[in-house]
């Protein structure tokens, strides 16, 4: 299996490819939460964010964070609950995780910050 998985890695480009992936699904989603206005907030210093584990809370309502999880499930984007340790949201964007299944994500966080406003927080959109 592994030597499958890795000669159809070769074939798709290799590590410059996977790595050009990763960078662009991470930022899509970064550059939505720092866009958000603090409604989605990552604390983790920018030079220092995982392209891989992207985490982040609704710090002004972090009852919200269950609801985003409900809604994402509804579009199939699963297991996104944050670890006890570091509770909140957390996108696992590993190489099976499409480009596709991202801009679906942003999609979804958009339309749930439009529809769950918090009081000086909304999108500039």
């Amino acid at each position: 299996m592994t030597a499958l998985n890795a000669s159809y890695m070769n074939h798709m480009g290799g590590l410059p490819y996977y790595s050009k992936i990763a960078a662009i699904k991470s930022k899509m989603l970064y550059d939505l939460i720092d866009s958000s206005n603090g409604y989605y907030v990552n604390k983790t210093d920018k030079a220092f964010r995982s392209r891989m584990n992207i985490n982040f809370r609704i710090p002004a309502n972090t009852k919200l964070e269950d609801e985003l999880i409900r809604e994402c499930e509804k579009h199939r984007i699963i297991n996104i609950k944050g670890h006890a340790f570091n509770p909140g949201v957390r996108i696992s964007s590993y190489n099976a995780m499409p480009v596709e299944g991202v801009i679906v994500l942003c999609k979804v966080m958009r339309q749930f910050q439009k529809e769950n406003p918090i009081h000086g927080r909304q999108a500039r959109m």
